[in-house]
């Protein structure tokens, strides 16, 4: 199945993946003012589409959708995967397409939320009756329509219809009369969402490799004191503990060499409450049972990266008072 979304402007139609550096347009609105632009990256690999959202020029969030699956994924990973998947020469087709901020906040909509709960599936035979019952729900939120890999968006406030994105839509052709057509198509699916306030934004990969060096330097001064094995046995209780309340913790990887990896999805916010919470439980328990001395081990750890963490309130979260 070939995913297909609406778009207002063509980047970069649809090529073969092998002939396209995707690093580089994801850098691309650092190196050239003409390329801060908003949209969305689609990498279609078999059946599974991989989407890079852009606002500036700047990634701020992807998406994985497959028949019978849609889940964030962190853009490291997606990189990853699609490189390794480029290299292989297996094929997969890339496209960057041009999309306003509204569009892309209601497709994440769409990706990163569970459908809205109706009661019963929506019956698109009947579209007779579905702008009613969504004006009598007073419902809010987007509705995605799907025919085959095509999808288009609604977006409802308070049960009145305020806009849409289509996939193919002749410009000329009113929005009524398209809409029209596309419900008569058999297999059409509708499906509520919940929308966002505003444009979700996950954690970036050098944001997350931050907190990766931050993680290790905190590790590397423990096992200086208490030992490594110790060291590393008190980082995979505290990461246990502290995934209890920030499940991106658990995406973190601590190997018995003591190497950080891993690729957690989370909002920057929520990436430093986690980090913060794993790092305090090492250093209370390092500090009670091993004599280290929390604050001057996060100081060491943190100073060359201070002024980004404490941009991040990372320091804030710490119970420690800290000459930074």
């Amino acid at each position: 199945m070939i995913y297909q979304f609406p778009h207002e402007a063509a980047f970069l139609p649809r090529t073969k993946l092998s002939y396209v550096n995707l690093p580089g347009i994801l850098s691309d609105g650092k190196r050239d003012r003409s390329g801060r632009v908003s949209g969305y990256v689609a990498i279609q690999l078999g059946e599974r589409c991989y989407l890079v959202f852009l606002r500036n020029g700047e990634p701020f969030n992807s998406a994985r959708i497959q028949p019978g699956s849609r889940a964030p994924i962190a853009l490291s990973e997606l990189i990853r995967v699609v490189s390794t998947e480029s290299e292989r020469g297996e094929g997969g087709q890339i496209g960057y397409y041009g999309a306003p901020d509204a569009q892309l906040q209601a497709m994440l909509a769409t990706l990163l939320h569970p459908p809205a709960e109706f009661g019963a599936p929506i019956d698109t035979t009947r579209p007779d009756q579905l702008f009613p019952t969504l004006r009598e729900l007073r419902f809010g939120g987007v509705l995605e329509l799907a025919d085959g890999g095509r999808c288009h968006y609604l977006s409802f406030e308070d049960g009145a219809f305020r806009g849409g994105w289509f996939c193919d839509r002749d410009e000329g052709k009113p929005v009524g009369d398209f809409l029209r057509d596309e419900f008569a198509r058999a297999g059409l699916r509708a499906t509520p969402y919940p929308s966002f306030p505003e444009l979700p934004v996950q954690a970036g990969p050098g944001f997350v490799d931050l907190y990766r060096r931050i993680v290790g330097g905190v590790l590397r001064e423990v096992s200086q004191t208490a030992g490594r094995e110790t060291a590393l046995g008190l980082l995979r209780r505290a990461q246990d503990t502290a995934a209890k309340q920030h499940s991106c913790v658990a995406a973190f990887n601590v190997t018995d060499e003591g190497r950080i990896s891993g690729d957690p999805v989370a909002t920057p916010a929520g990436l430093t409450e986690g980090v913060a919470a794993w790092v305090t439980e090492v250093l209370i328990v390092a500090s009670d049972y091993h004599g280290v001395d929390p604050a001057a081990t996060i100081e060491k750890t943190a100073r060359d990266s201070r002024f980004v963490l404490a941009e991040h309130g990372f320091f804030q979260r710490l119970p420690w008072a800290l000459a930074l």
